[in-house]
């Protein structure tokens, strides 16, 4: 029996409308949500319905899922917290796996050294709040990074002056049917790149050292405010729009060629940070991708410089 007609089926022998989750399906006993609106989901608050919307809770639920999905020759996207994707407004016809609910975490301390595991859903902000209340140090930098571990590994992300692998211990990954972890010294990582394609995040191995409480509080805040500063946080955003190439800087290059504040329907070039993209309340996907074509046109005709992408597009 075809997934379709195997889903509608057991919905509605088992599953009634809730309103939390609206329209349910269980299938090889996974639940899903149908149509759930991906705006939800999302940093850049838009976008259409996934037809198959899951949160597994344990990591051996989350292989299962995609391992199933594979079975029955669905795709599937796997969303970490949302903030460097965007889905297409006519939907996404197939499952989205989120990690929002693996996220667990696990410490050991060894002299001035603390070995921690994460899983894949752990947000950022979760892991700063408990690395300044026990006092360990090295992630300042990423306090107001709205992502997940596991996205923030995948994709290496950093700020000022720092990435997240100067960190790393480990990775756990799954690939081919199996979990398997792999060491940094294994992993061929660049800027902006944590050299992960194929292969989905399972959990994650930081090594980082103890310090006091009170500057490490201090140095968050310190970084908040220049976020706060100079990026525009009061409207939608998926952050830094473009990856900085050797020594161009893709917001000063946008900015230079008077692209700021320019405006396609809902979506519009922050005048505050030229490398964001702002929704202003009514932007369509469609909306935030012409806005970002008409930029990547002019700068490689006047600059002959070819701008690459930080945001995912699923499909």
């Amino acid at each position: 029996m075809k997934w379709r007609n195997l889903g509608y089926f057991l919905f509605t022998l088992i599953l009634p409308f809730n309103k939390t989750w609206g329209f349910r399906v269980f299938i090889n006993m996974i639940l899903f949500k149908l149509y759930e609106p991906m705006k939800n989901h999302l940093s850049f608050a838009c976008g259409g319905e996934a037809k198959f919307y899951t949160e597994p809770k344990t990591i051996d639920e989350f292989t299962k899922t995609i391992s199933e999905c594979k079975k029955l020759k669905r795709k599937y996207f796997i969303l970490g917290n949302g903030t460097n994707t965007l889905c297409p407004d006519e939907g996404y016809n197939g499952v989205v796996i989120s990690t929002k609910a693996l996220n667990n975490i696990l410490l050991t301390k060894y002299n001035d050294k603390v070995f921690i595991t994460l899983e894949a859903g752990v947000s950022l902000f979760k892991l700063n709040k408990l690395l300044a209340d026990l006092g360990i140090e090295g992630l300042e930098w990423s306090y107001g990074i709205p992502g997940s571990i596991g996205g923030a590994v995948f994709m290496n992300a950093g700020a000022y002056g720092h990435d997240i692998f100067e960190f790393v211990d480990y990775v756990v990954v799954y690939s081919r049917g199996k979990s398997k972890k792999i060491k940094k010294e294994q992993i061929k990582y660049s800027y902006r790149n944590g050299g992960l394609n194929g292969k989905v995040v399972l959990k994650v191995g930081l090594k980082l050292i103890c310090s006091c409480p009170r500057p490490i509080r201090e140095k968050q805040l310190y970084y908040m405010k220049k976020r706060i500063e100079s990026q525009p946080l009061d409207y939608p955003s998926a952050g830094s729009v473009y990856k900085r190439q050797d020594k161009n800087i893709p917001a000063e290059i946008i900015d230079k060629l008077g692209l700021k504040g320019a405006i396609i329907g809902g979506a519009k070039v922050s005048e505050k940070h030229a490398g964001f993209i702002i929704n202003t309340g009514h932007a369509t996907t469609k909306n935030i991708l012409d806005l970002m074509e008409k930029i990547e046109a002019k700068v490689l005709l006047e600059r002959n410089i070819k701008l690459e992408r930080e945001i995912k597009l699923m499909s």
